[in-house]
């Protein structure tokens, strides 16, 4: 129960991260715009990378225990792969429903 509690809750604050970040669409220091599939894909990729830091060994033992030793997806960097998908999908959501850029904060 508790790896599903912590993958529920893992990806509800990377859905929060990421629409809280949606605020920041220019780039201060190096005076570029960022796009919001941009900035989804880099925080979901960003996350799901420090998780794999963090969690390398129980990852590896489930994917070498789903797909094998041999197994095309047995590395758990993928995880950062997926990370870039489901940041862009939250991304999207996120930008259609809620807005973009500062405007989106009441002030």
């Amino acid at each position: 129960m508790m790896l599903r509690f912590g993958i529920l809750f893992w990806y509800t604050t990377l859905g929060l991260i990421i629409a809280i970040f949606g605020v920041f669409n220019w780039h201060p220091i190096l005076k570029i715009p960022m796009p919001w599939w941009f900035r989804a894909s880099f925080m979901g990729g960003w996350m799901n990378f420090v998780l794999v830091l963090f969690a390398y060994d129980m990852m590896e033992n489930f994917l070498v225990a789903a797909f094998g030793q041999q197994g095309v997806f047995a590395s758990p960097f993928w995880f950062v792969v997926e990370g870039i998908i489901v940041g862009l999908i939250i991304g999207f959501f996120a930008t259609r429903y809620g807005g973009e850029g500062p405007e989106t904060v009441r002030q």
